[in-house]
């Protein structure tokens, strides 16, 4: 990665989307936490991306991974004085040139604000790239399918509640709903590792809407003991707020959620 800036170096300079595409191959893919519309041109998804990191506020690096060929960070900041996080993973060759960012953002309402800022600012983009698809109904059939063992004191930061869950067995029932939404977990070994932690992602799908989940993962003595997790696209974290929500929304608590939120259907 020498020959080109790192993603910590272009975060430190101040990323821009000119930025970004000078450190990019030019067959570089880059995918916004707000949309997954495959109709987007190059700059206008660098562009996406970079106005997601400046829209946190008061945004700091928190986390740092990186491999041969492969970076990440997580930023972490605030929106009107709601903390958010926002994980960046990126690839790049062996010229040291960027070929692919992936952008996922936790907390849904600041998540929304975020949202409703950015699409205040680029008018110009298609509607298409804010679209929020009809979702066949939840069966409310939990089927939790851990894939990890899990610590007594598991604490998971879920990518759209307000407050972690924790210890288990409730932060256990928290992500077997959260599976039983998004289904099958397809991994990706990143080979992003740091003593006992991990940032790695996965993808599922919502009866039709794609998911996918970044997250810092945290063992103690082989067990996992913490998640912070981010999610894109937009759609897809909202949709899995809004069935969680629906699920075990009284169980959990009114402050796991926000009152000013939406909830999925509100969109279509």
């Amino acid at each position: 990665m020498s020959s080109r800036a790192s993603l910590t170096d272009l975060l430190s300079s101040g990323i821009t989307a000119q930025s970004l595409l000078w450190a990019a191959a030019p067959d570089a893919v880059f995918e916004s936490a707000l949309t997954d519309w495959a109709g987007l041109s190059r700059p206008q998804a660098a562009a996406l991306v970079v106005a997601e990191t400046a829209g946190i506020e008061n945004g700091e690096i928190t986390e740092h991974f990186v491999a041969e060929g492969r970076e990440g960070v997580m930023i972490s900041g605030e929106i009107e004085g709601e903390p958010i996080d926002q994980i960046l993973l990126a690839a790049f060759n062996h010229h040291g040139q960027l070929t692919e960012i992936k952008s996922f953002v936790n907390c849904m309402h600041p998540f929304t604000m975020l949202r409703d800022r950015i699409r205040g600012t680029m008018p110009g983009l298609p509607a298409e790239a804010w679209r929020v698809i009809k979702l066949e109904p939840d069966t409310g059939e939990f089927l939790p399918k851990p894939s990890h063992s899990y610590s007594p004191s598991l604490t998971f930061h879920s990518p759209v509640l307000r407050k972690s869950v924790s210890p288990e067995p409730v932060s256990s029932r928290v992500l077997g709903h959260a599976t039983s939404i998004y289904g099958a977990r397809q991994w990706s070994d990143i080979g992003l590792n740091r003593d006992t932690e991990r940032m790695a992602y996965f993808t599922g799908d919502i009866k039709g809407q794609p998911v996918t989940i970044a997250a810092v993962l945290r063992f103690d003595a082989g067990e996992l003991a913490g998640i912070k997790a981010c999610a894109r696209p937009w759609p897809a974290s909202l949709a899995v707020y809004s069935r969680v929500k629906a699920r075990i929304g009284e169980e959990l608590g009114a402050e796991y959620f926000w009152t000013a939120q939406p909830d999925y259907e509100s969109y279509l």
